[in-house]
């Protein structure tokens, strides 16, 4: 005899922590704030990456963070990440423990252990029923 499981038990929408933040603002970085320094690459590859001036260093000049980028063989690639990276690190240090980045983890481990907590729930409701078909 077959049962299916009541459907609060088996389904639950779960809820992405970048979708809770996504109204998060991120402190203004001007590019006139931004010094933007163009250097040759590293890493494997050998000559060719070596000697293209496809990497890019840029500083923050009000905190004076740094960030250097070669994720790409692309300039322009390259100049978005380093934006993107700086624009975390100054949010990092101008907001601490309230930027987002830490958000982001607090609330990834809130959903996970409200995952893990279900999981087990709906372990313990299986068990339950196994040991009632067992009777």
């Amino acid at each position: 005899m077959l049962r299916s499981f009541p459907s609060f038990l088996t389904f639950s929408r779960s809820v992405s922590a970048k979708i809770l933040l996504k109204d998060y603002v991120f402190p203004e970085i001007r590019k006139e704030d931004c010094e933007q320094k163009y250097i040759s690459g590293w890493g494997p590859g050998g000559q060719k990456v070596n000697t293209a001036q496809n990497a890019v260093m840029l500083k923050h000049k009000p905190t004076g963070i740094t960030v250097k980028v070669h994720e790409s063989r692309l300039l322009p690639e390259n100049i978005n990440i380093a934006f993107e990276r700086i624009k975390l690190a100054v949010d990092q240090h101008i907001n601490g423990e309230n930027c987002y980045q830490s958000q982001f983890q607090k609330l990834q481990k809130e959903i996970e252990a409200k995952r893990n907590q279900q999981r087990k729930r709906k372990r313990l409701v299986k068990k339950n029923f196994k040991m009632l078909i067992i009777l």
